[in-house]
């Protein structure tokens, strides 16, 4: 079976290696000169389910693409920087405080994988000074999105500077896995896709922040060092679809991680930083599934990608070998592009 992909971001690339996996033929046509070269570009980044109170068809859906994607960085490992660091997200309004525990009850993970810490404790695990109490996730942690983009398509045929706008003109199945630009497609148009700008800095480690041992999450985020350097995020602008570097949002990216963690106030000197557009639906859902015969759709990943894109391509593998049992009904339906119709 030949499946073309239009997209070489996350989204495309996953698919690429699921299909590959199954025994398709899959062909990516990126229009830029590289693969990941918008919001799936970063050097860094973390991997963390999006969390809801109940477990519900959100719930069920993330849970299951982080299980599967530890299972791939496993077997990835050094080729795409994956350092499972775990994660601590800080419990700093009541929002969190109510949350977070039925989060913990509901999806009734292992207590060692998901749990709530003390301040002390997340002190501890993390080598730092955490000031609240916080919400453990044992297996997280962090990876480059930009060389597990490249490690999936090992073996794949990839056509760059190619911009497909005949889909027609193709032969076989067809998957539109390019972000904002499924909407350029008829069939896609009707989607109701938003651009989110964002971007990260790089913040020079200090003999204090070389401690952090695990991936810090407050609003903003802050992962261990690497090369030197700690990835610090990141901005979130609904009202830009830009990828220029916005100098004030350095200072916004350290004014959020020195609020909340004092312990971290050394770290001053930005050595680099990173701004990309990331799509994301009215319900901050993926949208996943048949547009017509023949024609499928992967996009509005959001800001956790890492893991929605590669459940979400072995969802569309199974629709195309007509397999059954990835997900169930709920998460089929919430997924669906057909729920805007």
């Amino acid at each position: 079976m030949r499946v073309n992909i239009i997209g070489g971001g996350l989204a495309g690339c996953a698919l690429a290696y699921a299909l590959k996996k199954a025994g398709a033929e899959p062909v990516i046509y990126e229009a830029s000169s590289a693969l990941a070269s918008g919001a799936s570009g970063n050097d860094v980044g973390l991997y963390n389910p999006r969390f809801t109170a109940e477990f519900d068809a959100v719930g069920q859906f993330y849970s299951l693409a982080f299980h599967e994607a530890l299972k791939v960085f496993e077997e990835l490992g050094d080729a795409i920087d994956w350092n499972p660091c775990g994660a601590l997200h800080l419990i700093t309004d009541e929002k969190k405080v109510r949350r977070f525990p039925k989060t913990v009850e509901s999806w009734s993970w292992p207590e060692e994988d998901m749990r709530i810490v003390s301040a002390a404790q997340a002190s501890e695990l993390s080598g730092v000074n955490i000031p609240v109490d916080c919400f453990h996730l044992k297996r997280s942690g962090k990876i480059s999105p930009k060389k597990l983009c490249c490690a999936y398509v090992k073996g794949v045929e990839v056509h760059l500077n190619t911009k497909v706008e005949n889909i027609s003109a193709l032969d076989g199945v067809t998957v539109l896995a390019n972000g904002m630009g499924v909407q350029k497609f008829a069939q896609a148009a009707y989607l109701p896709l938003k651009a989110v700008r964002g971007q990260v800095s790089y913040g020079r480690a200090t003999e204090s922040s070389e401690k952090l041992r695990c991936a810090l999450c407050y609003g903003g985020y802050i992962a261990p060092a690497q090369d030197g350097a700690h990835c610090i995020g990141a901005t979130f602008q609904r009202w830009l679809d830009h990828s220029d570097i916005i100098p004030e949002d350095n200072a916004e990216n350290l004014g959020k991680l020195h609020e909340a963690l004092p312990a971290l106030g050394s770290v001053t000197e930005i050595v680099a930083n990173r701004a990309a557009v990331r799509t994301t639906s009215h319900d901050h859902f993926p949208i996943v599934g048949e547009l017509e015969e023949g024609l499928y759709v992967s996009t509005a990943h959001g800001s956790h990608g890492i893991l929605s894109s590669l459940l979400s391509a072995k969802i569309l593998s199974a629709f195309l070998f007509e397999k059954e049992g990835v997900v169930g009904v709920d998460v089929l339906n919430a997924l669906s592009p057909a729920r805007f119709l």
